[in-house]
């Protein structure tokens, strides 16, 4: 993505935060590849907000209400004219501890599939993320990962919803299921992930969040740029 695009994706999500959030986030950090671009917006609310709801599950639903119905398909257009891609899904979370949010818009492929990503300790952490995924529901019938920059590792997991789950997504009760889902499944991942063991990296945040219609899901891995730094 050169830099003029850079700038204008910035400039325009400065705005279109502060028509829905009050004020622009703190900082806009935008990072790219073929196959996904992903928008870090940091310092995003304003804590004297009186619209933000006191409870913290309420207030991380409004916050991915804005995002999702707002944010995303306001910026969705710009993506697709700026950089002559179709967007495919797009996946949320807000880290009410940093108060950073993340949208991480997947591209459809121009032709041909995407080539894998082959990377060392791939093989492992498939195994432990369908392992820690068949705990707290059931094993993902398909895993693909794929690093976007070298601290920035996107893990997506498709059929992975029970019968249960896909029974509430059809009465409308994804909010309820998406704040559920994302403390337990978040809370094993970040337990069970041997990081530092199978990619040499110290994780600084984890993003997840899922498409219910589709039975997809992203979980996305920020990791210290320096893989040193892990010790």
């Amino acid at each position: 993505m050169d830099n003029e695009t850079l700038q204008n994706l910035q400039d325009y999500s400065n705005l279109l935060c502060k028509s829905q959030f009050g004020k622009p986030p703190e900082s806009v950090d935008i990072h790219s590849n073929e196959r996904s671009i992903l928008f870090f917006y940091r310092g995003l609310t304003d804590a004297r907000d009186e619209r933000l709801p006191k409870d913290p599950d309420e207030c991380y639903t409004h916050i991915y209400i804005l995002l999702e119905q707002f944010i995303f398909p306001s910026i969705r257009p710009k993506i697709e004219k700026l950089t002559g891609r179709k967007t495919d899904l797009a996946y949320i979370d807000w880290k009410i501890e940093s108060d950073t949010a993340l949208i991480a818009v997947l591209l459809k492929p121009d032709n041909q599939p995407y080539a894998e990503d082959l990377y060392a300790g791939k093989a492992e952490l498939h195994r432990v993320v369908e392992s820690v995924t068949e705990k707290v529901q059931k094993s993902p019938v398909n895993i693909e990962s794929f690093w976007l920059r070298d601290n920035l590792l996107l893990i997506i997991r498709s059929g992975l919803l029970i019968n249960l789950e896909k029974k509430l997504v059809k009465k409308g009760f994804n909010s309820q299921l998406r704040v559920a889902k994302r403390e337990l499944e978040l809370d094993r991942f970040l337990e069970e992930l041997p990081i530092r063991k199978l990619l040499n990296r110290k994780l600084n945040a984890a993003y997840l969040d899922w498409a219910f219609e589709d039975d997809l899901s992203l979980l996305t891995l920020d990791f210290t740029e320096n893989p040193s730094d892990a010790g």
